[in-house]
């Protein structure tokens, strides 16, 4: 957990190469893909981000119950 930041970091540069390419697969013109692309960034830190809860509270009930 010493590293939090740069794993953090990392995981946001990954992301958004990869919601970049979506974005620019998905429409036609790269004016859409830009406009577009803050919404599609948003949303996947943020499903990224429940996913982790979930993950956390699962852990910590698992480890509660044992």
């Amino acid at each position: 957990m010493n590293d939090l930041g740069v794993h953090l970091g990392l995981l946001a540069l990954i992301s958004l190469a990869i919601v970049t390419l979506g974005a620019f697969f998905n429409h036609r013109g790269d004016d859409e893909a830009l406009k577009d692309l803050p919404k599609r960034y948003a949303a996947f830190l943020i499903g990224c981000a429940i996913v982790a809860l979930v993950m956390l509270v699962i852990e910590h009930t698992g480890a509660s119950l044992g």
